[in-house]
């Protein structure tokens, strides 16, 4: 059975590591820290490498959570892939941990006009 958790999180940690441009097309790594409040309650880290240029802006990424997810301590990693025609988060297959093993599932992202973040996980245990 799938369950849903839901989450606001706030970026404490954005860190530009390093960029390179040539051609016209810039590629960036950064590191970003989050904290987590709601059904997803802890942090995470994130690793994240981008492209882009005037026409196109795309993003890898991969997210440690230290988390307890509806009560459920342990933690996972989120895959994130995105371009211009979307955001896709999964949870790493085999990467759960603690209370949180053998987790799979999927994510979203979403931010208010108030500029809020918001942090849905579906999520079968």
């Amino acid at each position: 059975m799938t369950s849903t958790a839901t989450a606001s999180f706030v970026v404490d940690t954005w860190e530009p590591q390093a960029t390179d441009e040539a051609a016209g097309t810039e590629f960036a790594r950064v590191a970003i820290a989050k904290t987590f409040t709601g059904a997803v309650e802890g942090t995470s880290t994130v690793e994240l490498l981008s492209a882009s240029n005037a026409t196109s802006r795309a993003y890898v990424a991969f997210e440690r959570l230290a988390v307890s997810v509806d009560g459920r301590k342990g933690g996972f990693v989120l895959h994130h892939t995105a371009d211009d025609s979307g955001l896709t988060l999964k949870i790493l297959a085999g990467s759960g941990f603690g209370e949180l093993a053998g987790i799979t599932g999927t994510a979203n992202i979403g931010i208010d006009e108030a500029k809020n973040h918001h942090f849905t996980l579906s999520y079968t245990l």
